[in-house]
């Protein structure tokens, strides 16, 4: 016994307060609150939460899609605007993934495809009678 506190109560291990079991082998110890999304809202990363109530209805708003040149000479066209929790991004980006052949992911609340494709999602956005312009 070279250790200073070896067989005391303070050489021991932490043990779960339910069970008395190490931490490695307890199954009951609290784990971490998975974070979940408020019922009917979606967070902004300002921490404010997007609701129905407080947010523009999907007919009225306005989704600009614009062409951005990214490192490598890439064109990445964004779709910006679609901040109601109506509006299904992810659904919404699969169909034109699907639509016009290309990538193309939601980060956050902007739609993100690859390739310079504004006009054709202009028209694909006002075929579901969304109201979109190219900016």
């Amino acid at each position: 016994m070279s250790r200073l506190f070896a067989g005391t109560q303070f050489d021991q291990p932490k043990r779960c307060e339910k069970c008395g079991k190490l931490p490695v082998d307890c199954r009951c110890m609290d784990l971490p609150e998975k974070k979940k999304m408020s019922a009917g809202g979606v967070k902004l990363s300002t921490g404010l939460v997007l609701s129905p109530e407080n947010s523009t209805p999907p007919k009225e708003q306005v989704a600009r899609v614009r062409i951005e040149k990214r490192k490598g000479n890439r064109t990445v066209t964004l779709v910006t605007g679609l901040d109601h929790p109506a509006n299904d991004l992810p659904k919404l980006v699969a169909e034109i993934r699907q639509t016009l052949s290309v990538g193309g992911s939601v980060q956050g609340r902007t739609i993100e495809v690859q390739g310079d494709q504004a006009g054709k999602i202009v028209e694909i956005l006002t075929a579901r009678g969304m109201r979109a312009r190219q900016a």
